[in-house]
């Protein structure tokens, strides 16, 4: 783990097919609560299902999903909670 910008390794489930989100969601909900932003490494070509997945609400936010050469990363970060707005609807 980086103590600079106190982001950790990228986390690999690229691998993953099945029960991708609920890993995911496992992994950022685990996160240390000084960390801000998280990366994940998944397989390619799943960008609408992870947009439609992690859509609005929550703790994290995906912010983009970076293409590489053998797999893509997704890219989150940690997002305070509005008592008035819990879904975050009034940012669109």
């Amino acid at each position: 783990m980086s103590d600079n910008n106190k982001t950790p390794d990228i986390i690999d489930v690229s691998h993953v097919t099945c029960g991708l989100v609920p890993l995911m969601q496992a992994h950022l909900g685990g996160a240390e609560p000084d960390v801000d932003s998280m990366e994940i490494q998944i397989r390619q070509g799943i960008e609408t299902e992870l947009w439609n997945s992690f859509g609005t609400g929550g703790e994290w936010r995906l912010t983009e999903i970076k293409k590489e050469l053998f797999f893509d990363v997704a890219c989150f970060i940690r997002v305070e909670l509005s008592e008035l707005d819990p879904l975050g609807l009034m940012e669109f």
